[in-house]
C-alpha cells in the first residue's frame, strides 16, 4: 500500500511541476503570433496564447492539419512551465533578432507578433537558434502532432487494407490513358484477363511501401500507382474511384 502512495506522489508531483504559478500567470500578457513562409507556395500559420480563468491556453488557427479528407481544424491546449518559458524566450529573441536576417533566399519568413501593446515585424530568414515558430508549435502542441500522426496511420491502413487485391482498370487501354476518372473493378486470378485493359495487384505483403506511396496530409488522399499520380475519389468493397493526376 506504502509502494502505491508513493508512486502517486511521484505522479501528482511531475504533474505539478510543469504547472504555471501565480506569480508567471500575473506576469503574462497575451500574445498573437502570424507567420508566413514560402516562395511560390505561401504557408500561412496562426497561433493565439491567452489568459483563460485561471490558466494560460494556446490555440492554433492555421493550418489545418490534415489526414486523408478529416481535420480537426482549430488545436486548443493548455501552457505549462516549460512552455511559457519557451514562449518567454521567443518573445524576447522576436525583440532583438532584425539584426541577424537575411534575405537570399526566394523563401522568406515573415512574422507579426502582437503582446504586451507593442507589434513586433519581422521579414527576412533569421538566426533563431531552435526556437523559432516551428520550434514553437512543436513544442506547445506536441501531443496534438502524436494525435495526427496516429490518425494518419489508421487512414493509412485503412487505404491499404481496401486496395488489397487484385482489380481491372478501366481508364487505362494498351497503354494509352483514355479517360482521367478511372475506375477499379474487383476481379480475380481465374477471371479471364479483358484485352488491352491494366490489371493491378496490391498485396498485404507490401503494405509497407504502398502507404510510401500516399500522400494524406494535404486534405485529399493522393497515391502513386506505377510512376502516377492519382487522387482517391471513392472507395468501396469493389470498386475504386481515382482521378489521373499526371
Amino acid at each position: 500500500m506504502r509502494k502505491h502512495l508513493i508512486i502517486l506522489l511521484l505522479i501528482l508531483t511531475s504533474c505539478n511541476s510543469d504547472k504555471i504559478d501565480k506569480a508567471e500567470y500575473n506576469d503574462f500578457s497575451d500574445i498573437e503570433i502570424r507567420f508566413r513562409t514560402g516562395d511560390e507556395r505561401i504557408e500561412f500559420y496562426s497561433m493565439d496564447i491567452f489568459k483563460s480563468g485561471e490558466k494560460i491556453k494556446a490555440i492554433k488557427k492555421s493550418p489545418f492539419y490534415y489526414y486523408g479528407s478529416g481535420t480537426d481544424s482549430t488545436w486548443t491546449t493548455e501552457i505549462g512551465k516549460s512552455d511559457l518559458k519557451l514562449i518567454t524566450e521567443f518573445i524576447e529573441k522576436a525583440k532583438t533578432i532584425k539584426d541577424t536576417c537575411s534575405f537570399n533566399s526566394s523563401s522568406i519568413d515573415y512574422y507579426d507578433i502582437k503582446t504586451n501593446g507593442i507589434e513586433i515585424k519581422i521579414v527576412g530568414n533569421c538566426e533563431w537558434n531552435g526556437i523559432d515558430y516551428d520550434s514553437l508549435e512543436s513544442k506547445i502542441f506536441k501531443h496534438k502532432f502524436i494525435e495526427l500522426e496516429k490518425k494518419r496511420e489508421i487512414v493509412a491502413d485503412s487505404l491499404a487494407s481496401g486496395f488489397n487485391g487484385i482489380w481491372e482498370v478501366s481508364g487505362w487501354e494498351n497503354g494509352v490513358l483514355k479517360n482521367r476518372n478511372l475506375v477499379l473493378t474487383r476481379t480475380t486470378e481465374n477471371k479471364p484477363k479483358s484485352n488491352g485493359i491494366y490489371r493491378w495487384t496490391f498485396d498485404k505483403e507490401n503494405n509497407s511501401d504502398f502507404k510510401k506511396n500516399l500522400d494524406i496530409d494535404e486534405g485529399s488522399t493522393l497515391i502513386e500507382i506505377r510512376g502516377s499520380m492519382y487522387r482517391v475519389l471513392d472507395i468501396k468493397t469493389d470498386r475504386i474511384e481515382l482521378k489521373y493526376l499526371w
